[in-house]
């Protein structure tokens, strides 16, 4: 378990982490409520997988000889 507590930071509070290798500056973390109302799971942000990146290639109809609508 890791104690973590929050700080003043301006107007906001933000949760103070410990320095070590698993927290970088700059990373991206989610605050996720649990249903409870009480608790929190935070966890890193990730990049989305799906988004286009740089010189993919669009997908290509496997059978472009089908008439589409002539399917039901």
């Amino acid at each position: 378990m890791m104690e973590v507590k929050t700080v003043s930071r301006g107007n906001s509070l933000a949760l103070s982490l410990p320095k070590d290798n698993r927290f970088k500056k700059g990373q991206r973390w989610l605050l996720i409520p649990s249903t409870d109302g009480e608790s929190f799971t935070l966890v890193p942000r990730m990049e989305n997988p799906y988004l286009k990146t740089k010189g993919s290639k669009p997908m290509t109809e496997e059978w472009s000889d089908v008439n589409w609508s002539e399917v039901e």
